[in-house]
C-alpha cells in the first residue's frame, strides 16, 4: 500500500529502508527526549526487520519526500501487556501499540501525521485489530493535543515528571482515526 499526498508518498518500510528509517528516527528520539538516556538504545530500533517487516501483525509506515527523505514514520505492533500503568486493561489478542510516531520539525502541521495515522489505521482494521494503544507525554511538541484530535482517550495519566499518558481508541466502527 502506498498512498501519495502533496509532495511526499506514505508506504510501509521494506529491508532497503531500514538505514533511511534509523537516520530519521534516532536524531528525532534526541531532539524530543533530549534528557533520557539511551533514548535511542531500543531493542525495535536494533531489530528493526524482526520488529516491523518480517511479522504480518507489525509494520513501520515512513512519509518519504520527492528525493527518497523520510519526512515523518510511525509503527504499529500487536500490544504485550507490557506497561503496568495499563495492565490487563486491554484485550491482548485485538490491541496494536501504536509508537514511533515522529514528523521532521520543519514539515509538522502539513497533514504528515494524519496520513501516517490513517495509514496505520487502516493496516490495522486488515490486520483485525479493534484497539490501538498509545503512551504520549504532555512534554512532546503537539503530542498530546494530536492524538485528542485523533479521537484518542486517556485511559490513565501519570503526574511522573514525563507526564506520561496512556491513550487508546476503538477503531472497530469508527470512520476517521
Amino acid at each position: 500500500m502506498e498512498i501519495k499526498y502533496n509532495d511526499w508518498c506514505i508506504r510501509r518500510i521494506t529491508p532497503a529502508d531500514i538505514g533511511p528509517t534509523l537516520d530519521f528516527i534516532i536524531p528525532m528520539l534526541y531532539e524530543v527526549y533530549p534528557s533520557i538516556t539511551g533514548v535511542a538504545d531500543r531493542w525495535d530500533l536494533a531489530h528493526m526487520e524482526e520488529a516491523y517487516i518480517l511479522p504480518e501483525n507489525a509494520a513501520l509506515f515512513a512519509a518519504f519526500d520527492v528525493n527518497g527523505t523520510v519526512a515523518g514514520t510511525v509503527a504499529i505492533r500487536p500490544y504485550d501487556d507490557r506497561i503496568a500503568a495499563v495492565e490487563g486493561c486491554y484485550d491482548i489478542r485485538v490491541t496494536a501499540e501504536l509508537s514511533r510516531c515522529y514528523v521532521k520539525s520543519s514539515l509538522r502541521r502539513k497533514g504528515i501525521a494524519c496520513q501516517l495515522v490513517a495509514a496505520i489505521r487502516e493496516y490495522c482494521r486488515v490486520q483485525g485489530y479493534q484497539t490501538i494503544c498509545l503512551h504520549t507525554h504532555k512534554f512532546l511538541p503537539g503530542g498530546y493535543p494530536f492524538w485528542l484530535s485523533q479521537g484518542f482517550l486517556i485511559r490513565q495519566e501519570n503526574t511522573d515528571e514525563l507526564e506520561t499518558v496512556y491513550m487508546d481508541k476503538d477503531i472497530r466502527a469508527t470512520v476517521k482515526l
